[in-house]
């Protein structure tokens, strides 16, 4: 489906379900700075790209890119002490911002009556820490993390909770994503998965997975508006 197509028409909805790594919250650019930073002290250079790429993939898929990348030098236990080191100074400094046009999709669903929740990989610590440096840890009154089911993405557990949460069908959910594993996710849950990328190329090759495709949460948010 393309992104044209996409827009055309929003299918039966009751509830909003949106990923946060990258979808609700800016923290893929802080997880990047992590990440170079833990390879710096290293002796290596890990290009913004290259990080950029690591995010959506499995976890083991994660680590084995960063030995490959790294090589004998990187040693899982050291490296990951390093990157939260860095994070949390990052974050201590500069916070985290939403991304774009999460304020106002979340003031339409507010003004509608429309239940949303957030459904995260990341384990419950970091998903808490993340929304209270972003200054929205009141925003979302259902919060699941990644600890508190048994398999995380791409198995459908954390939409399949939300939605039971939210008190709503699965396939009356819409799921805001912005990876191919959160989409996988999304569609086995039996959700209905809305990309939500900025980037082109990545939208474009994963547009097919997606009944809806953006670039944007603002770009939703402008189309529930225009749609009563």
């Amino acid at each position: 489906m393309t992104f044209a197509r996409a827009r055309s028409a929003l299918p039966d909805f009751r509830a909003v379900i949106l990923d946060m790594d990258g979808l609700a919250l800016d923290t893929e650019s802080t997880y990047c700075h992590a990440w170079r930073s833990a390879a710096a002290d290293l002796g290596f250079d890990l290009s913004e790209e290259f990080c950029l790429g690591l995010f959506g993939r499995h976890a083991d898929d994660v680590e084995r890119a960063l030995k490959t990348a790294l090589g004998d030098a990187f040693d899982r236990r050291s490296f990951h002490e390093s990157a939260e080191r860095h994070w949390r100074r990052y974050l201590d400094e500069h916070g985290i911002g939403p991304m774009s046009g999460l304020k106002e999709l979340l003031a339409i669903l507010r003004h509608r009556a429309i239940p949303y929740a957030l459904a995260t990989n990341s384990d419950g610590p970091y998903a808490w820490e993340c929304l209270r440096l972003s200054g929205m840890e009141k925003t979302f009154q259902v919060v699941v993390t990644r600890d508190q089911v048994e398999r995380g993405k791409p198995a459908p557990d954390l939409f399949l909770d939300a939605a039971r949460r939210l008190n709503v069908p699965p396939g009356l959910c819409l799921v805001l994503e912005d990876s191919e594993t959160g989409l996988e996710a999304a569609r086995a849950a039996g959700t209905v998965p809305v990309l939500i990328q900025r980037r082109h190329e990545i939208r474009r090759k994963l547009s097919k997975w997606a009944a809806l495709s953006f670039p944007s949460l603002l770009d939703l948010a402008q189309l529930l508006e225009t749609t009563g």
